[in-house]
């Protein structure tokens, strides 16, 4: 059956799946055969019933993780180059490229008057 991980307890080791039909699975860690799983991916798993519940779930496989699984990761790796990235009032300065350009040859020839005329 394929299912969406709904609500993932890491530290008390167990979580819950939402099965395609619609019913909430109950998973334990010691049944996630080595996978690793959070809130929003997508499975694969064998229901099964036990003497305390009929709807278990065991054998699960990761098929895929959700879009706004993997939008987290992807900010995440944006923020650590930013970490690295010093800011600074450069980056909020807008210009015109050839207007930067016109501005700077027309400062350097006036150091290079300037310096001929000392």
């Amino acid at each position: 059956m394929y299912g969406k991980v709904t609500r993932c307890f890491p530290d008390k080791g167990y979580a819950f799946i939402l099965g395609e039909d619609k019913n909430s699975y109950f998973l334990h860690y010691s049944n996630l055969n080595g996978e690793y799983i959070e809130r929003g991916y997508y499975v694969f798993f064998v229901p099964f019933r036990n003497e305390r519940s009929d709807y278990n779930a065991k054998n699960v496989t990761v098929i895929n993780t959700s879009e706004r699984v993997l939008k987290q990761m992807t900010v995440a790796s944006k923020k650590k180059v930013h970490k690295r990235h010093k800011s600074c009032n450069a980056d909020k300065v807008i210009r015109d490229d050839k207007k930067f350009q016109k501005f700077v040859r027309n400062f350097m020839d006036e150091q290079k008057v300037s310096g001929r005329e000392r």
